[in-house]
């Protein structure tokens, strides 16, 4: 496919440059390896021909035929090229950011740029390729959690104005790519101070200023939409943050009651119910639904307790009874 150059227009034009000077390729070659570079060129390839119509969420690409079996999870940007793009690596996530002018002349070298989901700021560092406007490095597992997460994304690189990427489809598909690169989980996950790894760490910090602890079984995970991949349920009643002027829960919880936080794959989006003691209970086909303890008026009476099952309407929970 990649062999004959009749099938991609303007090839010539669009040739990324592989014969780098040998100082270079000795730079690069601990690094990436060349098969690496090769594959990021080829990605590099497929976001300047694929019609940009396919590409308004994030996808994994381009195909095994391509990559011999190493693909990305990758989000085009605003302008319409380039891209923020994770790949698993030697066991190990790596972040790369592509479409960026070489206007830095030099060799390649190591340098930092940052990315911004949602407001918050991570600074990643790593390779900086200037002759291909492409930059790398291995991403914090907050940075993934958050990329996984949130809903949009800004990379800054220096001496460039910042880009906006949607993360619409970002869980997924890195997810996807990540599963069971150095214990998938815990690369897109934070840990508590008792380095247990948290799949809400990004959100739990930012809520609690700094530092928290979380319960065993706070978090679960199971395939509440009708995707096939796992969604995730986090319940604030099992929060602690080091700063206990936030209140219980991060100040999610009542007196009574707390708030469950769910995180959909397949929508990219989020719900809270109220309840405590939430659990995951089977459904059909390998599906769960999210079972809850309340009290009050929904259970007949201010003294009244009773369970309440959560199940997926095609857009969000709902309850039934």
């Amino acid at each position: 496919m990649l062999r004959n150059r009749s099938h991609w227009p303007h090839f010539e034009k669009r040739r990324i440059r592989l014969d780098r000077s040998a100082a270079s390729g000795a730079m690069l070659a601990p690094y990436f390896g060349a098969r690496h570079m090769l594959r990021i060129h080829c990605l590099i390839l497929f976001f300047a021909i694929i019609p940009q119509t396919l590409l308004a969420e994030w996808r994994i690409g381009p195909g095994a035929e391509i990559y011999d079996g190493t693909v990305s999870a990758f989000g085009v940007t605003d302008r319409g090229f380039g891209a923020l793009a994770v790949m698993c690596r030697e066991g190990s996530p790596l972040l790369w950011t592509q479409g960026w002018a070489p206007a830095k002349a030099g060799p390649d070298r190591q340098e930092s740029f940052a990315v911004i989901v949602d407001g918050n700021r991570f600074t990643v560092t790593g390779q900086h390729l200037p002759e291909e406007g492409l930059w790398t490095g291995p991403p914090s597992a907050a940075l993934i959690a958050a990329l996984r997460g949130g809903s949009r994304a800004t990379v800054a690189v220096p001496g460039e104005a910042q880009v906006g990427v949607s993360l619409g489809g970002s869980s997924r598909a890195i997810g996807q790519v990540l599963d069971g690169c150095g214990g998938g989980t815990a690369a897109s996950a934070n840990t508590s101070g008792a380095g247990k790894v948290v799949l809400f760490g990004q959100l739990i910090a930012t809520r609690c200023g700094g530092g928290f602890s979380i319960t065993e079984g706070a978090e679960m995970t199971g395939r509440l939409d009708d995707d096939d991949q796992p969604d995730f349920v986090l319940d604030w009643g099992g929060v602690t943050c080091d700063d206990r002027s936030k209140g219980r829960g991060a100040g999610f919880c009542g007196a009574a009651l707390c708030t469950i936080e769910i995180a959909f794959t397949e929508t990219q989006g989020r719900q809270q119910v109220l309840g405590v003691r939430p659990e995951l209970v089977d459904r059909a086909f390998g599906r769960k639904a999210l079972k809850t303890t309340t009290q009050g008026a929904t259970c007949g009476g201010p003294a009244q307790v009773c369970d309440v099952i959560w199940i997926w309407n095609g857009t969000r929970l709902e309850p039934v009874r």
